[in-house]
């Protein structure tokens, strides 16, 4: 099983739209889809079915640099250096406990780091028994991935990201320059191709229950546009 790139131009033939005029925006569908996605793709986490899937999970390397204590809102020992990815991480799919990353290790694999949260880190700093621990921790905040204490200068970064990272570095064939590229990735996502003919039904009826609560004799103009 593998992740499966969403477009919107699928959907909007799935809802059989034939009036020009009461199209829905791209917005519209892209959000109507992401949610029921995310949903979706919540329940298959808790499941144990995401992360039995390796090919879900793309590498993404990342250069590591120190970042001044001033700078930093965790509550880490003065005497400790703090380490972050120099950029932020692609955005990723998300369970009730974050991003959904399967491994952060070193360049050449050798080095795994641990994703815990602060407060468990702080609290393994002042446990005894695994003070002198050699296991190595990070934490994801902000959109960043940091690191405490040991600098490795690179790391990969597998993840179930949303977007198909081709794309982020321009080697999508679909476009023509920059501009182009992202708006092809506003209407555009991943997801794990089994949930794929839920997520369209889900959306299918939560865009029916919304069309049967509106008044019949209502005209809703979806051009922002054209919007006071």
């Amino acid at each position: 099983m593998e992740s499966k790139r969403i477009k919107i131009d699928v959907f909007r033939q799935q809802l059989q739209e034939r009036n020009a005029d009461s199209e829905y925006t791209n917005q519209f569908l892209y959000l109507t889809l992401a949610s029921n996605a995310k949903w979706l793709i919540k329940r298959e986490v808790s499941a144990g079915r995401i992360y039995r899937n390796n090919s879900l999970f793309t590498p993404f390397v990342v250069d590591v640099i120190e970042v001044p204590l001033v700078d930093v809102c965790f509550n880490l020992p003065t005497n400790c250096k703090i380490y972050r990815s120099k950029e932020k991480l692609p955005e990723t799919w998300t369970d009730n406990d974050g991003p959904i990353i399967k491994s952060v290790t070193s360049i050449d694999s050798s080095t795994p780091f641990f994703i815990i949260d602060e407060k468990t880190w702080q609290s393994r700093v002042n446990d005894p028994y695994q003070r002198n621990s050699k296991l190595q921790y990070a934490f994801v905040s902000n959109g960043y991935v940091w690191i405490p204490k040991n600098n490795p200068h690179k790391i990969i970064i597998r993840a179930f990201y949303k977007d198909d990272l081709r794309l982020l570095t321009r080697e999508c064939e679909e476009c023509q320059n920059e501009q182009d590229c992202l708006r092809f990735l506003d209407t555009d996502f991943m997801i794990p191709d089994w949930i794929e003919a839920e997520m369209y039904a889900k959306s299918l009826e939560q865009i029916a229950g919304i069309t049967k609560r509106l008044p019949d004799d209502a005209q809703i103009d979806k051009n922002p546009n054209r919007k006071n």
